[in-house]
Parts: structure tokens; C-alpha cells; sequence
């Protein structure tokens, strides 16, 4: 059959999937991809078989379609999704969990007044073994603020614990009770603004809480989570997964009411602006107009102080003591103070999370106290031999800095002040990711006095 026959005999097909930042990928019977694209897909094929895949936050459908002669329009269900927030058309959806959501949003579980932080830890599949207490809530300090155990409401037919409190603006961390099964003390970073409610969905898995998983949204004091907007809360879910792949996962058609949803969640247009930098050419100048929205309404926020570096004007009204939300965040801010020291404040909590950050997904995660692994000799191995000998086993940022250079200068026979003279301190915070200070000291410190550190081995 000739291109001019074939032509003639293709007819219209269009997939209209659920919502617009599913990807779509139409193959024909010879595995040959004959249409691709995010959201509604309007094309023509000759009749035959075709496979329709879907792709969403993570999950993929699909399907198959006979295409006749005549004009076929396919529209595709949701993919099913699980979802922190018991949101609906989503796998995890669960009617008793919205309803302990609406109701501990607005009112608290252990304090008087209207709550400024609601965690819910829920079940995301029936039968899981749940424990109701396997979350803590700590101040910027470290000590918990929750109350213990008996600050929690429990369900356990419904699969579900929440805490819920009227907290002061600023800077607070997650934290698993006992140590996660990794044995690693690590901390979450969370925020509470004054005038709002800081709401956190954690689902438990099969090896129980996961807080690195969850879904973390903001809505007006008093107010209450609802769960009426299904279109932002997808949305949201589609950003969280590009920013945890670290690729644009999201249509304009989601991502611009994101933008501009500072009334409503002002966390939703923070968490749209870093997906909308997953962009290879992002647009600044709508950043900036994002950036001047939310600032009203997040007074002191640092991930609104991390995008501000991003932008020509100086967005920020001094040093950034608390640690971001969101690790993009804190990348953003490394990075800036690598190259201008000062914007983490030297000493503060942002700092120490900065220092030890672990990569737990799209959250600002950290090792809370240095963690020594044991060493190989406690599980009948052998000691350490060559140039891994030199690693330390700790989580000490300046040992870390210290051990990169002491590797560069034993792999090229170099003396360890020649390296130091030819990689910059900015160079060295770029490379490890770490804030200008701990690199400073780890300088310092193979600079010292003892001549034997001046050379590698």
C-alpha cells in the first residue's frame, strides 16, 4: 500500500486520559510507537491493534484498543496510585482516613485550640501491622514536643494514629520513635507558619512508618484539610514523583493552578516551583512572580528563602537558621552558601542538617547525631587495607571533606597542599555538598601544624 493510500485510510484516534500529566505512549501490532505526549493525545492510525500505556506519579496502565474505520476517541481511567493523603481515585483511598483528616485537621488531639501541625499515620493496605506510635514530633532543639504516646489518637480498626497541637511558628523535625531498621537516628524537616496548618500524611508500610514517603500539604488555620480539590491534590502527587526521579513529570495544565495556589496551600506553589525548575530552560521571571506570592504568606519560610537564590534581587532578610523542607531546597541553599558564606547561619540547625543529609526522597532528611557503623573487626572481617583504610567510619562532614582529599591526592601521587591549591573552597562545596563551614575546617585541619598530613599515605 502506497504512503498516499495509507493516508487515506487512517482514521481519527484520540485518548483522553483522567487528568493532564499522564504520559501517554500509542504503539501499534509491531511494537512501532505511533503517538506520545502528556495528557490528551489526538492523532490518526490505520485500523489494527494498538497498546495505550499510561505512566503516573510512578505507577503504569495499559491497555488495548481495535481501531475500525471509523473515528475512535478512548478515554482512560486514573492509574492507580498509591497516595500518602487518602485522596480519591487513588489506590489508597479510604473514607474513615479522609473523615480523621477533616476532623484532627481542625480540631487537637491532646491540646486546646485549633491545631498548627496534624500528622496522620495510616494504613496503606489492610491488614498491615500498625504501630501507632512509631512517629515523633521534635522541636528545632531535638526535644519532643509531642507529648509522648498520650498525645496520639488512635484508631486501630480503621488502620490509623494522628497527632494534632497548636505549635509555635517555626522550625520542627519528624522522627521515627526508635531508629529506623537501618539503626540510622534520622530527622525530617518541618515547618509551621503562623496563621496556618502544617499537614503531614505518612503511610505505613510493611516495615512500617515511612515519613520519607509522605505527603505534606498547608491550609488555613482552622480551616481543615479537604479533600474536595482531587485535580491539586494529583497535581501534587505528580511533582512529588518528578522531584523524586528528578524529571518534569507534570503538564502546564496541573502545574500553573499549583503556581498560583497561595491562598489555598502556599506549600503546593513551593513544591510547583521546584518542579517547574526540573525544566531544562526554567522560567525565572515566572519563578520570581511565584516567589513574590508566597512570600506574604510564608513570612520566614526557608524554601522560600532557598528559590530566592535563584532570583537577581536579594529575597533574603538574613541567614537561614532552620532547615528546608524539601531537599531541593536545602540543595539550593548549599550551593549558595558554598559561594556566598553566610547564607546558612554558621552554628545553626540548618547547618547541622546541611552537614548530614541523607537521601530519603524529596524531604530534607539527616542524621540527627553522628552514626558510627562497626568497624569489620567486631563481625570477624579483616581491618581495612589501601586507601579506604584512611575513610572515617562517621558521618563527620569535615572527615568526609578531608577523606575526598586525601583520595584525590593518593590517586594522582600528589602532595595534599598541592591539591588544596588547586581546588577552590567553593570547588570542594560544589563537589561534596556541603556548606561552606565544615569544608573551611576540614582545610584548617590538613593545613595544621602535624607535617604528616600535609601528604597523602
Amino acid at each position: 500500500m502506497s504512503s498516499s493510500d495509507r493516508a487515506r485510510t487512517e482514521v481519527p484516534f484520540v485518548v483522553i486520559p483522567d487528568t493532564p500529566s499522564v504520559r501517554v505512549t500509542v504503539t501499534d501490532e509491531a511494537l512501532r510507537e505511533v503517538a506520545y505526549g502528556m495528557g490528551t493525545l489526538e492523532t490518526t492510525v490505520a485500523p489494527g491493534i494498538y497498546r495505550i500505556e499510561q505512566r503516573f506519579a510512578g505507577a503504569v496502565a495499559s491497555q488495548y484498543v481495535e481501531v475500525g474505520t471509523e473515528a475512535c476517541t478512548r478515554r482512560l481511567p486514573l492509574p492507580r496510585i498509591p497516595a500518602q493523603a487518602p485522596v480519591r481515585r487513588t489506590a489508597t483511598a479510604h473514607a474513615g482516613h479522609r473523615d480523621a483528616a477533616v476532623r484532627w485537621s481542625r480540631q487537637s488531639t491532646c491540646l486546646s485550640g485549633p491545631p498548627t501541625v496534624m500528622v496522620l499515620l495510616r494504613n496503606l493496605r489492610h491488614g498491615r501491622r500498625l504501630d501507632p506510635y512509631a512517629l515523633e514530633i521534635g522541636a528545632e532543639s531535638g526535644e519532643a514536643v509531642d507529648g509522648g504516646e498520650a498525645g496520639w489518637h488512635v484508631d486501630e480498626g480503621e488502620g490509623w494514629s494522628v497527632w494534632s497541637g497548636p505549635l509555635p511558628p517555626g522550625g520542627y523535625r519528624l522522627r521515627l520513635r526508635r531508629p529506623s531498621g537501618e539503626g540510622l537516628p534520622l530527622a525530617q524537616a518541618l515547618w509551621v507558619t503562623e496563621g496556618w496548618t502544617t499537614l503531614v500524611f505518612v503511610g505505613n508500610g510493611p516495615h512500617g512508618a515511612q515519613p520519607q514517603h509522605a505527603s505534606v500539604e498547608m491550609a488555613p488555620l482552622g480551616a481543615g484539610w479537604s479533600p474536595l480539590d482531587e485535580e491539586l491534590s494529583l497535581a501534587r502527587e505528580a511533582a512529588l514523583s518528578g522531584l523524586r526521579q528528578g524529571i518534569d513529570l507534570i503538564s502546564d495544565q496541573q502545574l500553573f493552578p499549583m503556581l498560583e495556589s497561595d491562598h489555598a496551600d502556599p506549600l503546593l506553589g513551593v513544591v510547583g516551583a521546584h518542579a517547574m525548575l526540573l525544566d531544562h530552560r526554567p522560567d525565572l521571571r515566572r519563578l520570581e512572580e511565584v516567589v513574590r506570592r508566597l512570600a506574604p504568606h510564608l513570612p520566614g519560610h526557608p524554601d522560600v528563602a532557598a528559590l530566592c537564590t535563584l532570583l537577581d534581587e536579594d529575597g533574603l532578610s538574613g541567614p537561614v537558621s532552620s532547615p528546608p523542607m524539601l531537599a531541593a531546597s536545602c540543595r539550593l541553599l548549599v550551593e549558595a552558601d558554598g559561594v556566598d558564606p553566610g547564607v546558612i547561619e554558621d552554628g545553626s540547625a540548618a547547618e547541622a542538617a546541611a552537614e548530614r543529609l541523607v537521601g530519603r526522597g524529596v524531604w530534607t532528611t539527616w542524621l540527627e547525631r553522628e552514626h558510627r557503623p562497626d568497624p569489620p573487626t567486631a563481625r570477624g572481617g579483616p581491618l581495612p587495607q589501601g586507601p579506604t583504610a584512611r575513610r572515617p567510619l562517621t558521618a563527620d562532614p569535615v572527615g568526609r571533606v578531608q577523606a575526598y582529599i586525601q583520595e584525590i591526592a593518593g590517586l594522582e601521587g600528589r602532595a595534599v597542599e598541592d591539591v588544596l591549591h588547586d581546588v577552590s573552597r567553593d570547588e570542594l562545596c560544589r563537589r561534596t555538598g556541603l556548606p561552606h563551614r565544615p569544608v573551611e575546617r576540614a582545610i584548617e585541619g590538613l593545613r595544621g601544624p602535624d607535617p604528616a598530613r600535609g601528604r597523602a599515605g
